[in-house]
């Protein structure tokens, strides 16, 4: 048998549990006990007083209530206690669902949260990704804009230079024939001779051609020739310059031109009669 330490109350050797405050249970030795006439709490058979109401058990002769083992007919008390005890149990097991469930829902709710504050975190990025993408987007666009204007001024600015050389294409085409034109002209005036006299036998001497002026200033090149060292058709030839090219002539040197370069180049020598005369130099 077994008893509770607060309640005195027996069980059978199966029950853990008291099952009106829940303590534990003791093991108790078998001995004789009956009830208390006074308050029928079970005492042992021979106690002189009841240890529950203080009453004194020595003047009454013959108990007023049955001896525990006299009782026919009726169940253990521990019996009585049983479905209390499996009541117990289930609220027990239910407290314990109850519990587990509440853990569940509150690490489900703090899960969520996390996933949701991680979603929302995952938005905001996406959504600065998305704005950084329109904005290069838009950069992009004004960039093919711009070069598109450009493209269209580089177009209208070739077109520019291509009348442009056209135009100085058929300049130098009507200075090649005005300069054929001019030496044509001095080729073809001959120089004038005296008559012989009656009293003269010999022939007076020819006269040369009168000699070309050359004056510093700034002359344009009537065939592709060639910029010696010296005025000499021997000496080391330094450059070519093509037909139509402006040059600086600073000096003359019988039928050879002086010739000073812009860019640095040592000076040269050109014939005469492969430049023209334009003007004079600022």
């Amino acid at each position: 048998m077994k008893q509770c330490p607060d309640c005195s109350a027996q069980y059978d050797d199966n029950v853990a549990f008291c099952a009106k405050d829940g303590k534990a249970l003791a093991v108790t030795s078998y001995n004789r006990s009956r009830l208390c006439p006074h308050c029928a709490n079970s005492i042992q058979e021979d106690a002189p007083q009841c240890p529950y109401c203080k009453a004194d058990l020595t003047s009454i002769g013959v108990p007023q209530w049955p001896i525990r083992e006299e009782m026919s007919g009726a169940a253990p008390r521990g019996h009585d206690d049983n479905p209390l005890s499996v009541q117990s149990k289930t609220i027990l097991i239910a407290g314990f669902i109850v519990f587990a469930l509440g853990v569940f829902l509150i690490g489900g709710h703090q899960q969520r949260s996390e996933t949701r504050e991680l979603q929302e975190t995952n938005l905001k990025k996406l959504q600065d990704r998305q704005l950084k993408i329109q904005t290069l987007e838009g950069q992009l666009k004004q960039i093919r804009q711009q070069l598109d204007d450009r493209k269209s001024q580089i177009d209208t600015l070739t077109a520019k230079l291509q009348e442009s050389q056209k135009e100085l294409s058929a300049t130098q085409q009507q200075l090649s024939s005005a300069t054929r034109e001019a030496e044509r002209l001095a080729s073809s005036r001959a120089p004038t001779t005296p008559r012989p006299t009656a009293r003269s036998n010999k022939p007076p001497p020819a006269s040369k051609p009168p000699a070309r002026s050359a004056e510093p200033g700034v002359y344009q090149v009537v065939r592709t020739t060639t910029v010696r060292e010296k005025p000499s058709a021997g000496a080391l030839a330094l450059a070519t310059i093509g037909k139509g090219t402006k040059i600086t002539v600073v000096g003359a040197a019988g039928e050879w031109l002086e010739v000073r370069s812009k860019q640095g180049k040592p000076p040269g020598f050109v014939r005469l009669d492969d430049a023209m005369f334009i003007g004079r130099a600022n």
